[in-house]
């Protein structure tokens, strides 16, 4: 749900509660996020793959019935989110985007592959 509310708040108007939260994600939210990495590596790995475990099923696009490609785009949008916190390390990018990359292999119809062009194009290497 924390990787939601990034992703949520991201389309925040730029007034005074938008800065609040924004503030709020490096002070402490993004801390936490990098404790949970450190501590439970593979917990943040289960719950960043396309399919994620049960318990990781919280919010957004989880809470209504959509598409396998809309789950796929909709995931990545909220890995995007992430990147700019640095809550994203080259270990945990390198153990789920495998995952991501073959699911829009296997999952993804060739006339709707330009969907996904268009996002993986802002997500760069950490």
């Amino acid at each position: 749900m924390v990787f939601q509310w990034f992703h949520s708040t991201a389309y925040m108007m730029d007034d005074e509660v938008g800065s609040l939260v924004e503030k709020l994600k490096p002070q402490f939210v993004t801390k936490w996020l990098k404790t949970v990495c450190e501590v439970r590596f593979d917990v943040m790995v289960m719950c960043l793959l396309p399919k994620p475990v049960e318990f990781a099923r919280v919010g957004g696009y989880w809470d209504k019935s959509c598409s396998t490609v809309t789950q796929l785009k909709e995931g990545l949008n909220r890995i995007l989110c992430l990147i700019p916190y640095n809550v994203i390390s080259q270990p945990l990018w390198e153990c789920f985007m495998p995952e991501w990359l073959e699911a829009i292999r296997t999952e993804v119809p060739d006339n709707q592959l330009k969907e996904f062009r268009e996002v993986l194009r802002y997500i760069h290497l950490p």
